[in-house]
């Protein structure tokens, strides 16, 4: 016979025992709504994950310091312990970085560039109202993406001489609102970190432009409410600010992985050179691995209900044959083969995989459509999808379920093709 007939025939015959068709194939669903939920699951949480760390810092780039190693007696290393001393033991020592060290590092292989952190403060703000208000002050030199409430930033960074600042600013700055905010000037007040001869602190007014406004994104990990300053303007300022001799030294320096290198390689070439780094990336790999987790967690659930499924689709395949003992004797009569009836029932357990995929997939797309906006209210994240439904994975998941239930019906469809048409007609 040809498979389609076969495929067909093996329909037709499931449409006969509608009832047990159904309850087998139900069974089944309960293990591919469970999976399907889980690989959901799985894709929201990632595309969330990804979502936040990519609006909470610049995963191309990474934060490198000072190796910082403990001194000691007290210190325990990897042959052993040390002996006991009276003598007190000393703190960890860190020590700054210098522009040999920003050159050392710029050299190394998929570094685009390496930009030192600088640690700038003002004494006050002012707007056009003249009131004075403390704020903090960031260097943006790497391209994390803020989310604006007016203006625009080139490669999400402020141009030379002009500034982002938070959203809640504006109206303590004397502005409207953010759009009138923009183009519009703000002074910082900054000083000098050590007394002159008659005591007094050196200060001056720095007046810049208003460039965008930035606000808290609802996906954020981590917002600051600081002006925004770029890599210029702040070593400007941490040069005036910096004690005499000091202005060479840094705590740290933020080096950006050049396009189409890969992050990891090159945070452990960093770190091979001498220095302790840290990543975006970190953070995204250990979040991924929760997420993973959780969702292979769920995963097991759905592969138990699978796995007790199968016993449903042995004893329904078995039930068959035995019901249709007769039918299958008179279709060996009239010269059917034995490895064609073993295909018919196959394809009858591969339609009730096939039937319990669909339907459990298909409830979980429905429910997903419907829990997906609950979700996101209840935790706080209007506008996040939690439940991504792909379709090549809910494609596997159905396929592999007729996979599964052929499995499973292959040792009736075995007997089926076995038995002896003689006595498969004398059968009642």
């Amino acid at each position: 016979m040809k498979t389609t007939d076969i495929i067909r025939r093996a329909g037709r015959n499931l449409r006969q025992a509608k009832g047990r068709t159904l309850l087998t194939a139900l069974a089944i669903s309960v293990g591919a709504f469970t999976i399907t939920m889980a690989l959901a699951a799985g894709a929201g949480g990632r595309q969330y994950v990804d979502t936040m760390v990519n609006t909470s810092g610049d995963v191309n780039s990474l934060m490198v310091f000072a190796k910082v190693e403990a001194q000691g007696t007290g210190s325990a290393t990897a042959d052993g312990p040390h002996e006991y001393s009276e003598a007190p033991v000393q703190e960890s020592t860190g020590t700054l970085l210098t522009q040999r060290d920003v050159e050392k590092v710029k050299a190394l292989d998929g570094i685009e560039s390496v930009t030192p952190m600088f640690d700038i403060s003002a004494v006050y703000m002012q707007g056009p109202n003249k009131k004075k208000f403390e704020t903090q002050l960031q260097v943006k030199v790497d391209k994390t993406q803020l989310e604006l409430a007016a203006g625009s930033l080139n490669q999400n960074q402020p141009t030379e001489g002009k500034v982002s600042v938070p959203e809640s600013y504006i109206e303590a700055l004397g502005y409207k609102d953010a759009a009138s905010a923009i183009g519009k000037p703000i002074t910082l007040h900054i000083a000098k970190g050590v007394p002159d001869a008659n005591g007094a602190l050196e200060s001056k007014d720095v007046t810049y432009t208003i460039q965008a406004v930035d606000k808290q994104g609802k996906n954020t990990l981590q917002y600051t409410e600081a002006i925004r300053v770029s890599s210029a303007d702040g070593e400007a300022i941490y040069r005036y600010e910096a004690p005499e001799g000091a202005a060479d030294s840094y705590y740290g320096m933020v080096a950006l992985v050049a396009p189409g290198k890969d992050v990891k390689a090159t945070q452990e070439a960093v770190k091979n050179a001498g220095y302790d780094v840290y990543s975006l990336e970190d953070m995204r790999e250990a979040m991924f691995t929760a997420v993973n987790v959780a969702m292979a967690g769920l995963a097991g659930f759905g592969a138990l209900a699978i796995l007790a499924s199968i016993f449903g689709v042995i004893n329904t395949m078995y039930i068959s044959v035995l019901e249709r003992t007769q039918q299958i004797g008179l279709m060996k009569a009239l010269g059917m083969r034995g490895r064609d009836i073993g295909r018919l029932f196959r394809y009858e357990a591969a339609w009730i995989g096939f039937l319990g995929g669909a339907i459990g997939a298909g409830l979980a797309l429905l429910l997903g459509v419907i829990a997906n906006p609950l979700i996101g209210s209840f935790l706080g994240l209007e506008g996040a999808t939690l439940l991504v439904f792909e379709p090549l994975p809910i494609i596997l998941v159905i396929a592999s379920l007729m996979i599964v239930a052929i499995v499973s019906g292959f040792f009736p469809s075995r007997k089926a093709a076995k038995l002896d048409p003689i006595e498969a007609l004398r059968t009642e």
